[in-house]
């Protein structure tokens, strides 16, 4: 069964002083991928593999991990 994301985690919370930073690349790519019209398609996509992978079955990796897992995969040219 799809599930869309996780349970949101304050997990800066956890650690209150550090002072984290994202690369310009990534920042423009976490600001994309914000997109709920391309958020929409890949969960579609995903939702047509099987016939019943939306409805049934055990959860997946939710879509949003997915989006990130792929594009980190690419950006670091890993087969």
């Amino acid at each position: 069964m799809l599930r869309e994301r996780y349970e949101p985690r304050e997990l800066l919370r956890l650690v209150p002083y550090m002072n984290l930073t994202l690369e310009p690349e990534l920042q423009e790519l976490d600001r994309l991928l914000g997109d709920d019209a391309l958020f929409s398609r890949v969960k579609a996509d995903l939702g047509r593999r099987y016939p019943h992978t939306a409805t049934r079955g055990r959860y997946s990796t939710p879509v949003e991990v997915i989006r990130r897992l792929l594009i980190v995969k690419r950006l670091s040219r890993w087969s």
